[in-house]
């Protein structure tokens, strides 16, 4: 009997054993992923490459990093990788549902992060042009029409908006302000600009649910008075833009910004200069020291987020505009104090 009783427990512990490096969690694992120096290169051409302006040299490590997640819907990391994630502090474990929305397809993730990273490109242009005074132009365009669109068959999508009631439209705010206050009177005189051709057309607008609408869903595109290319292969998301936005600024000034310092950040950034929060802070953290940077960077939004979790050797500072940015690596360059400066911990 007992002999039956042991041969049945090792054979549940096997079972169990099984399971654990077998069996599939429905969760996926964050952990740190590649870091990419944005004033090198990747794939043997410049991450950052300037188009019809002078540049100027650079040299240092500017890196913008990543996180790497194991798993996804059909392909679930194990129990065993699940459990070995919850004991590490450079990963964290989140319900699948939670980083794929039931009803969300794998591809459309990747698209979303793929069109995330063409604007974060397009908005760290705009944000280092402000920063150094260059003039460029922002034009509202139509992505796609409301059902019962108040517009339809007037103005179609790929149509810019150049105006309403001559007064001039550069962004989505304008246009909205605009026909808010919407008299009732007269339709709305919207300048477009349709398949190359400039014309006025009229438009009244509808009421729902107190507010005035045209009926379109606008987007932005920016007329820069020269071309910058941004390349970081197969990354997505929009996390990247402040490390793109420096990076244009040291190409485009004389004195390389970062000198022979070894820096890593992240954060979204927008046309102003401020820099917004992220994903996977603690993920980059280590990813940042795991490639040898001493200074972060981090989104204040995301400060509270750090404290506790910075990996040894590493110094986190807050950093809410561009400019700021800059200033804390400037003072780094010339070996000044970064007593001014605001850490994650204060």
């Amino acid at each position: 009997m007992r002999r039956i009783i042991a041969a049945l427990g090792a054979l549940v512990l096997l079972a169990s054993l099984g399971f654990l490096f077998i069996g599939r969690a429905p969760y996926v694992i964050d952990e740190p992923g590649p870091t990419f120096n944005v004033l090198g290169e990747t794939g043997g051409k410049p991450v950052i490459i300037v188009h019809d302006a002078k540049t100027y040299p650079v040299s240092g490590e500017l890196d913008a990093l990543t996180v790497q997640e194991v798993g996804q819907p059909g392909d679930e990391p194990t129990w065993f990788q699940v459990w070995q994630a919850s004991m590490d502090a450079s990963k964290s474990v989140i319900p699948i549902n939670i980083a794929y929305p039931p009803g969300v397809k794998t591809s459309q993730v990747y698209a979303e992060d793929a069109a995330m990273m063409q604007a974060s490109q397009q908005d760290a242009q705009a944000a280092a042009m402000n920063y150094l005074g260059i003039k460029y132009a922002s034009r509202v365009y139509v992505v796609s029409m409301m059902t019962d669109s108040a517009a339809t068959g007037i103005i179609t999508p790929g149509d810019y908006i150049n105006s309403v009631n001559g007064f001039a439209v550069a962004n989505a705010d304008a246009l909205r302000s605009h026909v808010m206050s919407w008299d009732q009177k007269s339709p709305l005189k919207v300048g477009i600009t349709h398949k190359g051709v400039s014309k006025i057309v009229e438009v009244t607008p509808r009421k729902v649910k107190g507010d005035f609408y045209i009926g379109v869903y606008v987007d932005y595109k920016y007329e820069f008075p020269f071309k910058i290319d941004v390349d970081l292969g197969d990354v997505g998301g929009p996390s990247a833009g402040t490390m793109f936005a420096i990076g244009m600024i040291d190409r485009l000034t004389p004195g390389a910004l970062l000198a022979k310092n070894h820096v890593a950040g992240t954060g979204t950034i927008d046309p102003s200069g401020q820099v917004g929060p992220i994903g996977g802070i603690v993920q980059k953290m280590y990813a940042a020291r795991n490639a040898g940077a001493k200074v972060f960077l981090a989104p204040s939004d995301n400060c509270t987020e750090t404290v506790g979790k910075v990996p040894s050797g590493l110094k986190v500072y807050r950093i809410k505009t561009l400019k700021r940015a800059v200033e804390l690596l400037t003072a780094l360059q010339t070996e000044s104090s970064l007593s001014g400066f605001a850490t994650c911990s204060k």
